[in-house]
């Protein structure tokens, strides 16, 4: 059966220094994705301009945090997505990203907001102090004309961490939710120099502790690409099995190694994940 993906412009509002840009959505049918296009006087504002001034992104749904991070830290997801996504994200750039990582569509579209259930969808974005050649921020929607519920759909969350000196850094409190499984952790080197990871599932070893360069080489070989500055601590390699599930998950504990210490003593640490698993992939997880 044919399901037109339609294109709907919501909502366009200028953009002031230090402002912070509220648009709510609307909700009906089922949206793919959501999309944020920045102009400079109706022509496609610069990427660097974009990321000068532009701090935070946040999409909320019913409330409930689905994106919040800095939007520097949304290019470089895409950055990492590599051939799945050929050509280059400049001045428009969706929110629902992580369906992405999947190379079968229809797995894809596991990955989408049913409105059926959706009270309110609400993007902040939050301006830096001073922005330059930047006028207008556009929302637009990619909808199918069907009327399911929320289900399944991925989030992206970044956990700001502090780190002063050289050595590991240890995080042992991303949540843990049963209804949860990640994709990618993409631990970003905040102005540092990261030399290698380590990841450890309930006492287990999921990732050994690995240099940066054999991290690199792993993200590659799974069609995905690796981005400067940034050890991914990678779950997925596009199939329906690619996913650390968190049901039964009591430890989650990611050590990363600095050679250099980040500037400003703080880095990102940016999840990607699923809320809600679907059925079908959980059964073929434990196949």
């Amino acid at each position: 059966m044919s399901q037109v993906k339609k294109v709907l412009i919501h909502e366009s509002k200028a953009i002031t220094a230090g402002s912070i840009l509220t648009y709510n959505v609307p909700s009906f049918d089922t949206i793919d994705d959501i999309i944020l296009e920045f102009t400079n006087s109706g022509a496609a504002a610069t990427k660097a301009n974009i990321l000068a001034g532009v701090g935070k992104i946040a999409l909320n749904i019913n409330g409930e945090q689905v994106v919040n991070l800095p939007l520097a830290r949304l290019y470089d997801i895409y950055a990492m997505l590599g051939q799945e996504v050929t050509q280059n994200i400049n001045n428009s750039i969706g929110l629902n990203i992580g369906r992405y990582l999947f190379k079968d569509p229809n797995n894809e579209d596991f990955f989408s907001y049913g409105c059926a259930d959706i009270q309110t969808i609400q993007v902040q974005v939050y301006l830096n102090a001073t922005v330059t050649g930047l006028t207008d921020c556009q929302v637009s929607t990619i909808r199918r004309a069907t009327n399911t519920a929320l289900g399944s759909y991925i989030k992206a969350i970044n956990y700001p961490q502090t780190m002063n000196s050289t050595g590991i850094s240890t995080v042992d409190t991303l949540p843990r939710d049963s209804n949860e499984a990640y994709l990618s952790i993409m631990a970003h080197n905040g102005g540092g120099k990261i030399t290698g990871g380590e990841c450890v599932v309930n006492g287990n070893s999921v990732i050994d502790p690995i240099s940066q360069e054999l991290d690199d080489y792993i993200v590659n070989a799974r069609g995905l690409a690796a981005v400067d500055g940034v050890f991914n601590y990678s779950f997925s390699d596009g199939s329906i099995k690619g996913i650390l599930p968190m049901q039964g998950v009591t430890e989650l504990r990611l050590k990363t190694t600095f050679g250099t210490a980040p500037e400003n003593s703080n880095y990102d640490l940016v999840a990607v994940s699923i809320r809600n698993v679907p059925a079908q992939m959980l059964a073929a997880v434990r196949a």
